[in-house]
């Protein structure tokens, strides 16, 4: 809900705190969405999507996946791929891929335990 009025541009990290505008389009669910199962769908799209060229994104895509469908996630290492695929992905396909874990793990926690 803090989010609501935030102002969609390309600056909206400084302002609002959040990851990046991303593909300026914006998702809204209500509060009974599962947002593990939301989390898990975006990093099966970037898995999917990913075309391989560098290992962080091909890898780290399909580790984090992994990593994911656990009933348990270990978020310290989580977080730990996802810096190294921000850090060393050649591309902006790769240091996005773990903004929806990211997201899930700093806005929604709670649906982590």
């Amino acid at each position: 809900p803090d989010q609501y009025d935030a102002e969609l541009d390309f600056d909206i990290g400084r302002k609002s705190n959040v990851l990046g505008l991303g593909t300026a389009c914006p998702t809204v669910f209500d509060e009974d969405t599962d947002m593990v199962a939301v989390a898990r769908n975006i990093a099966r799209f970037f898995k999917h999507e990913s075309c391989g060229q560098c290992t962080p994104c091909r890898s780290g895509t399909e580790k984090a996946l992994e990593l994911m469908k656990k009933d348990n996630w270990d978020q310290n290492l989580l977080t730990e791929l996802s810096d190294c695929m921000r850090d060393a992905s050649i591309c902006g396909l790769g240091q996005a891929a773990p903004n929806g874990l990211l997201s899930l793990i700093k806005y929604f926690p709670e649906d982590l335990t």
